[in-house]
C-alpha cells in the first residue's frame, strides 16, 4: 500500500496533477479558516501547503501545473477588474482621489526602496521583488514580475529557476508581510489614542433629496422641461404638493407660486436650485408623510431591478419613461452608490431603480424593465472568457518606450485587469452583458487565485527549507521586514500628523495599499468600526492595478 502511494506521489500523470492541485486548494482553503485568535491565513494557507507538499517530494505534471496557475490568475485578476470597474471612477469623485494618493505614496516608498536594493547590488531584481511581493503581500504581483522575467529572457532552465527563487522569496517575506502591518498599525494607535477614537464624519451621498417652496416668480407658467433646458442642472422633481393634492409631475407640468416639490439632486447643487425655485425647505419644515399623501392617481414608490438584456446599455433619455407611464425615476443605485436619474445616465444590469407614479403603470415599467433576480443569477459567461481573451491579447501588445532596445508587455497580469477595468466600467456603453452578481464573482476570483496559489506553491517549494536554512532566506526575511515596517509606519505617521483622517481611515487604507485582508479583520474588531473596510475598498482596486503593472515595469526596465 505504502509503495502504491509512494508511486502515486510522484507519478506526474494528468489525472495526478488534478487530484493534488484539488486537494492542496481544499485543505489549504480549509486550514486557512482556522482561526488563531482574532488571525486566520485565509487563501494563502493554499500556497504553503503546496511548498510544504513539493518539499515532501510530490511530483506534478509540469505543463499541465503551469496552465492551471496561468489561468487562475488571469481569471483572478480579470474578475477583480470587472467588480471594481463600475464604481472605479466614482471614488475619485470624493474622498477617493486623496485616499489614493496617500496609497500611492505608500507603493512608491517601497518600490523605490527596492530599486535601490538592486541598485547597490543586494541581490537579483527578481529576488528583490519576490521580496517585496511578500513583503506587501500581493501574490498577483508576484505574478506579474515572473511574466516578465519569462518575457525578457525567454523560457530556459535558469530562467524557471530564477522564478522559482522569486517564488521562494515572496513565500519566506509573506509571513512577516502580514505580521508587520498589525505591528505597524498598533504602534500608531498607541502613539494617538484620541485618534483611534475618533469617528469619521458621514460624507454627502451622491445622492440628495431636497425640499424647496416655488417663489420665483420667474419660473411660475413655465414647464418643467423648459426650465430644465434653460438652467442645465442635474434634478429630478419627484412629486409636487399642491393646493393639497400630491401631484407627479411629468415635463409638461407647469409651475405655479406656492408649489411644494420634492427634489433629488446632487448635494452640490442644492443651493444653485434654491435660486431657481426660490427657498429651500429647512429640515424641520420638511414633509414626513410624502408617500402616505392621498393622491386621485394613486401614487406608489417601488424599487425596480433592471434584469433584462435589451435594457443594458440605453440611457434615461432614450427610454422616456416619464413620457411613457408618467412615472418618475428618483434613484438609481448601483454597487450600493445611490446616482441621481440624469436623462444620459446609461443603465446597467443589476441596476436597482426607485419609481414613483400610479400603481398600474408602475408595473407596466417593472415588466418592461425586468424586474426579476433569476436572469441575473447566471453570469453571462460568454463576456467573461471574451473579456479574459482580450486582456491576454491587450497584454501580449508590445510597448516600446524611450531608452528601451526591447519593448515591454502588460503580460497576463497588466492585460486582463485593465481589461477587466474597461468593460466593467463601459462595457454597457457597447450593449455588452459584463454583469457578474457579487457572490458568482467573488467565487470566480477565489477560484482563480487559489488555483494560482497552488500551482505556485507546488512548483516553487522544494526548496524552500534549503533556502531559508542554508541560503539567503534569512537575509530577505530581515529585507522584507524593513520593506512592510518602514514604508507604512513613515506614511502613517506623516498621514496622522498632516491631515484631519481619522485613525480608522488611515488604518484601512494602509492595509489596501498593503493588500492585507488579514490586518484589516484585526483593526475593523479592535476597532469596532466599518470605516476601515470603505477605506480598505477605496484603495485597493488602484493599489493591486499599481502593484501588478509596477512590478512588471521594474523587471521589464531593471533586466534592459
Amino acid at each position: 500500500m505504502w509503495e502504491a502511494i509512494r508511486a502515486f506521489w510522484v507519478e506526474g500523470s494528468l489525472v495526478q496533477t488534478i487530484i493534488i492541485i484539488c486537494f492542496t486548494c481544499g485543505i489549504g482553503l480549509w486550514l486557512g479558516k482556522l482561526r488563531m485568535g482574532a488571525v486566520s491565513l485565509g487563501g494563502v494557507c493554499v500556497f504553503f501547503l503546496g511548498i510544504m507538499m513539493a518539499h515532501f517530494g510530490v511530483r506534478v505534471n509540469e505543463p499541465m501545473l503551469i496552465f492551471a496557475q496561468n489561468f487562475g490568475l488571469v481569471l483572478f485578476i480579470y474578475a477583480l477588474g470587472v467588480q471594481v470597474g463600475p464604481g472605479f471612477v466614482a471614488t475619485f469623485r470624493t474622498h477617493g482621489l486623496s485616499l489614493n494618493l496617500w496609497s500611492l505614496g505608500l507603493i512608491l516608498m517601497g518600490t523605490i526602496a527596492a530599486v535601490v536594493l538592486v541598485l547597490v547590488g543586494y541581490d537579483t531584481v527578481g529576488n528583490v521583488m519576490g521580496i517585496l511581493s511578500g513583503a506587501v503581500t500581493n501574490t498577483p504581483a508576484l505574478g506579474a514580475a515572473q511574466q516578465a522575467l519569462l518575457s525578457a529572457k525567454g523560457s530556459s532552465s535558469a530562467t524557471h529557476e530564477a522564478m522559482n527563487a522569486m517564488a521562494l522569496a515572496t513565500a519566506i517575506t509573506y509571513p512577516i508581510g502580514t505580521v508587520g502591518v498589525f505591528l505597524v498599525l498598533e504602534l500608531l494607535r498607541s502613539f494617538f489614542p484620541s485618534r483611534a477614537k475618533q469617528k469619521v464624519a458621514e460624507e454627502p451621498n451622491e445622492h440628495h433629496i431636497a425640499e424647496y417652496y416655488v417663489v420665483n416668480e420667474g419660473i411660475v407658467g413655465h414647464t418643467l422641461e423648459e426650465v430644465h433646458k434653460t438652467f442645465r442642472q442635474d434634478y429630478v422633481i419627484s412629486r409636487i404638493y399642491r393646493n393639497k393634492d400630491l401631484i407627479t409631475p411629468t415635463p409638461d407640468t407647469t409651475f405655479k407660486l406656492g408649489d411644494h416639490l420634492l427634489v433629488v439632486c446632487k448635494m452640490d447643487t442644492v443651493d444653485v436650485l434654491e435660486h431657481i425655485f426660490g427657498q429651500l425647505v429647512e429640515q424641520e419644515e420638511k414633509r414626513t408623510d410624502w408617500y402616505s399623501i392621498e393622491s386621485s392617481d394613486n401614487l406608489v414608490s417601488k424599487r425596480i431591478i433592471i434584469s433584462k438584456a435589451e435594457i443594458n446599455g440605453r440611457s434615461l433619455r432614450d427610454l422616456r419613461l416619464r413620457n411613457r407611464y408618467g412615472v418618475n425615476i428618483t434613484r438609481i443605485n448601483r454597487a450600493d452608490l445611490d446616482l441621481v436619474p440624469t436623462p444620459d445616465l446609461i443603465l446597467q444590469l443589476g441596476d436597482r431603480i426607485t419609481a414613483v407614479g400610479p400603481e398600474d403603470k408602475v408595473d407596466l415599467l417593472a415588466k418592461e424593465l425586468g424586474d426579476q433576480l433569476k436572469p441575473l443569477d447566471t453570469p453571462y459567461l460568454v463576456s467573461i472568457f471574451i473579456g479574459m481573451g482580450l486582456g491576454l491579447l491587450l497584454g501580449a501588445i508590445p510597448i516600446s518606450l524611450p531608452g528601451m532596445d526591447a519593448p515591454i508587455r502588460l503580460g497576463i497580469a497588466g492585460g486582463p485587469i485593465i481589461m477587466g477595468i474597461l468593460m466593467g466600467a463601459y462595457g454597457v456603453r457597447f450593449r455588452l452583458n459584463t454583469y457578474i452578481t457579487h457572490s458568482a464573482n467573488l467565487m470566480l476570483r477565489t477560484l482563480g487565485i487559489t488555483l494560482y496559489l497552488g500551482g505556485l506553491g507546488l512548483s516553487s517549494g522544494a526548496d524552500f527549507f534549503g533556502m531559508l536554512t542554508e541560503g539567503p532566506g534569512l537575509s530577505w526575511l530581515g529585507v522584507g521586514a524593513a520593506l512592510t515596517i518602514i514604508p507604512s509606519f513613515m506614511v502613517g505617521l506623516l498621514a496622522l500628523l498632516t491631515t484631519k483622517q481619522t485613525f480608522s481611515t488611515i488604518a484601512g487604507w494602509i492595509c489596501g495599499a498593503m493588500a492585507n485582508p488579514i490586518a484589516l479583520d484585526y483593526m475593523t474588531e479592535r476597532l469596532e468600526d466599518d470605516t476601515p473596510t470603505v477605506s480598505y475598498a477605496s484603495v485597493y482596486p488602484m493599489g493591486m492595478f499599481l502593484r501588478v503593472i509596477i512590478a512588471q515595469l521594474l523587471v521589464t526596465i531593471l533586466l534592459a
